[in-house]
This record gives C-alpha cells, structure tokens and sequence, in this order.
C-alpha cells in the first residue's frame, strides 16, 4: 500500500495515534521537572530508570512524525514500535501490582497498531505475528527496566489486616 491510496479508517487511527503521542511525549519530557507521571500511577518508589521518561517522550514524538512517512516500511516500523511501548506500558502497569485493568489505557493503542498493520498489509497473520513478537520484545523490556515495588508488610490488629 502506498500512502497515494491509503484507507481513509487506516488514516484516522495513525492521526488518533500521533495526537495522544504528542500529547503524552510533553508529559514524558516534562517528567523530570514535574514527577506529573509518577504521582499520577503511584510510583513511589521510582520504579522506571530516570532517563526512561523523557526518551520516551522524544520517541513517541519521533513516530508521530513517522507515523506519516510516505514510505511504507517506515510506517510497518513505527507501528512495531507504538505496539511493543504500549504493551511495555500494560507490564508496567502488572509488575506494579495495579488493577489489572489499568494496563488496558496503553494497550488500546497496541491495538490500534494492530488494526493499521493488518489493514496495510491486508493480512491478519501479518499483523497477529506482528503483534506477538511486539508484545514479547515489550514483556522482556519490562523485565529488565520496571523495578518492582518493595513487598508490603501487614500489621494484625483486631479487626482485619492492615498495610505498614
């Protein structure tokens, strides 16, 4: 597929894609100077390396750019990208023993990747097969950068179980 006849559904979810990517990559940015991210997922305990967010916020401003590259392959690599951050983002959220549903918010946009990759290659399998090594790249990612928070500790008292 060439960017002269590309769906106009494919479009819309690269646009949707690179909108939030700017507007998260002024958050990732500005972590440093606001702690704006870590407040706001209850980190406490700095469980991602200093650097982490603001290369992140320059690389989610980088494939809102590429996201309209009119070459093809770059398209296919931005969207492995966005897929494999964003499932990154859902094992953050598990390795910080948050809701289960919270890592949903950034896998949203794996999906939407998904979609495109499987839209622009007219196969499913292509974007399935995309979607798995992205995810597994994302799971070991994960492993190595997000620190875990420390165990919590409970103190009985009378009536129930309290955490210190």
């Amino acid at each position: 597929m060439t960017s002269a006849n590309t769906n106009a559904i494919e479009w819309a979810l690269r646009v949707c894609q690179s909108i939030a990517f700017v507007i998260h990559g002024i958050l990732g940015i500005t972590e440093p100077c606001t702690g704006c991210v870590q407040r706001a997922f209850r980190d406490d305990h700095k469980s991602m390396p200093t650097w982490f967010w603001p290369v992140a916020g320059l690389l989610l401003w980088t494939m809102a750019i590429l996201n309209f590259s009119p070459n093809d392959a770059v398209v296919m690599g931005a969207q492995a990208y966005i897929a494999a951050f964003h499932m990154g983002g859902y094992f953050y959220h598990s390795r910080l023993q948050h809701h289960p549903a919270a890592g949903f918010a950034p896998a949203v946009f794996a999906v939407l990747a998904f979609i495109v990759v499987a839209i622009r290659t007219g196969s499913v399998f292509v974007a399935i097969a995309g979607f798995a090594v992205s995810t597994i790249v994302a799971y070991g990612l994960s492993r190595l950068l997000v620190t875990p928070p420390p165990p919590t500790t409970f103190v009985e008292s009378r009536t129930s179980y309290r955490a210190v």
